[in-house]
């Protein structure tokens, strides 16, 4: 990267040109006329206004082009403008007259809040063939006020005859003020060409994904664009359809799948393991946008089995997902085994039981992630789609023992390990201890995350051990956290069974629900508690992790 200096008349010479250009994914420009009026004055009082970005091109460039607005549209293009659209449009337009509805002036007789040349911004519109205020089309009027229209201040000597044309009718036949007006403007003429507006480019070798990555980190306006608006103008040119119109489409096919995260970032991970690609920045930017077009139904129908598959195993949202990696991996997976016979739809779901909860439960995507799960995706698709024997990598790895459940931390946090564990019990029912409602989408959101041994109760009777585990943990509604507060499991099981007409079978069911062992919590005996739920959650581990269905 290399860092240089640029006047704005060059910077101008080079947007008439057609040689510097707009990456096609840069939102249009967005800026309000007051913010272009204070660029204006930074120019004309010669302040900084910060550096420009840009990408240097040899040949065809990387990214679609399209000119700066207004600009023309043709020429060479030299560089691609990564950051600096709006003030080289707020320049182009206000120097060319570009705004329909707004012109702007030098307003030599007033001064900034830090005494400089200020400059104004004259809303205009036109009615019955006459622009209004008509004193804005008035050379002579304008004088009287102060003002100069700040196109007279742009570069080149074709400006520099309209400028004298334009003082020569405001001041008519004094030529003392012709030639004072001249020399002020000459002035500032200079200034604004010699304004020096510094930039740092890119070479022309850095990589489209380096590009995107450079481009992302200084696009920090307040709705920063995501990679897929990034790509959508350059993918919707090459052919001819619009990913957002597709987006669209699934959005109101699968409307549940927004609950495990950004649909834009899960289908074009899903769209890269579909055409045998890591689901990574490069590989994205690399897919065959024609094929994704093509797969898109199938892609479409793999997200409606997965949200129907994850909800049956009461993986319920994003907030509980132990790790994301799974979901475009079994996205691509089922836009196989969704139309299978029965028996080959039995056998895939199985083994697709068993990938996602070892996914959850092993070490296996803690680290290279992406090219870890092509690796399980592609013998997948073998014993899915083509139905042979095939073993993934994930199948071998080890699962944590009881003593890695008992230290598992609290699975409100991002701890894989802990929102498994968690997801044990949703997977029982996680009925609540109170109101007997069992877990659903409708509801998980809205529960809380409760102690079953009361962190302030387990503080005065044993302030060494930690509460904060996630084989201490139950999702209940907040009124029934509420309800049980700090209470000593023994009290609150007692409350709940008086509570209801049912006693305490009842009871038990609920806790069971929870793979939540009974004995330890009517005994007050923590430490026994945590490893005997260890126990009962390593076993319903080893029957999810084979693939096998399990319940309480």
């Amino acid at each position: 990267m290399e860092a240089r200096n640029r006047n704005l008349n060059d910077w101008l010479t080079t947007v008439r040109a057609g040689q510097v250009k707009l990456p096609r994914f840069q939102r249009f420009e967005a800026w309000s006329y007051s913010q272009v009026q204070s660029l204006l004055e930074s120019v004309l009082n010669d302040l900084p206004i910060g550096a420009m970005f840009v990408l240097e091109v040899e040949g065809n460039p990387p990214f679609h082009p399209r000119p700066i607005n207004s600009a023309p549209d043709g020429g060479k293009v030299g560089e691609l403008l990564l950051d600096g659209q709006q003030r080289i449009t707020a320049l182009w337009k206000s120097l060319q007259g570009g705004y329909p509805d707004r012109e702007f002036f030098v307003a030599f007789n007033e001064r900034t809040d830090y005494e400089g040349i200020a400059v104004q911004s004259v809303k205009v519109s036109t009615r019955g063939g006459r622009r209004y205020p008509l004193w804005a089309d008035d050379p002579g009027r304008l004088l009287e006020r102060g003002l100069i229209p700040v196109q007279l201040l742009q570069p080149g000597e074709e400006a520099n005859a309209r400028a004298l044309k334009w003082i020569q009718s405001a001041c008519g036949e004094n030529q003392a003020e012709v030639v004072d007006y001249v020399m002020q403007v000459q002035s500032w003429r200079a200034r604004f060409s010699s304004f020096n507006i510094p930039f740092l480019s890119l070479p022309k070798t850095t990589s489209p994904a380096q590009v995107l990555e450079v481009f992302t980190r200084i696009n920090t306006g307040s709705t920063p664009l995501s990679v897929f608006d990034i790509i959508t103008a350059d993918i919707e040119q090459a052919v001819g359809k619009s990913l957002h119109d597709l987006l669209e489409n699934l959005n109101g096919r699968v409307p549940g799948l927004a609950r495990y995260g950004d649909v834009q970032d899960i289908v074009l991970r899903s769209a890269a393991l579909m055409q045998d690609k890591t689901p990574d920045r490069p590989s994205i930017l690399g897919l065959n946008w024609n094929e994704v077009v093509e797969t898109w139904p199938a892609l479409v129908l793999g997200a409606e089995k997965t949200v129907e598959f994850l909800e049956a195993e009461k993986v319920l949202d994003g907030a509980r997902l132990p790790i994301f990696t799974v979901v475009p991996a079994l996205i691509t997976l089922w836009s196989y085994a969704a139309e299978l016979s029965p028996d080959r739809l039995g056998e895939s779901r199985t083994l697709l039981r068993k990938f996602m909860w070892r996914g959850f439960f092993t070490e296996r995507y803690e680290s290279s992630a992406h090219t870890a799960v092509i690796q399980d995706v592609r013998e997948l698709v073998k014993a899915i789609r083509d139905g042979k024997t095939s073993v993934p990598p994930i199948f071998d790895y080890e699962l944590p023992t009881a003593e890695d459940l008992c230290e598992a931390g609290w699975p409100k946090k991002r701890d894989r390990l802990a929102r498994a564990i968690l997801l044990v019990s949703l997977r029982g029912g996680a009925t609540d201890l109170a109101d007997g409602g069992p877990i659903s989408v409708l509801n998980v959101a809205q529960r809380e995350y409760h102690h079953i041994f009361p962190d302030g109760y387990l503080r005065n009777v044993q302030s060494q051990v930690s509460a904060n585990l996630a084989l201490n943990c139950a999702l209940i509604t907040w009124k029934t956290n509420r309800a049980i507060r700090d209470k000593e499991p023994l009290v609150y099981m007692r409350d709940r069974a008086e509570a209801n007409s049912l006693g305490d079978d009842e009871m038990v069911f609920r806790l069971k629900t929870h793979a939540i062992p009974e004995r330890p919590l009517r005994e007050n005996q923590y430490g026994d508690f945590i490893h005997e739920r260890a126990r009962e959650v390593a076993a319903a581990m080893e029957v999810l992790t084979s693939g096998r269905p399990w319940s309480p």
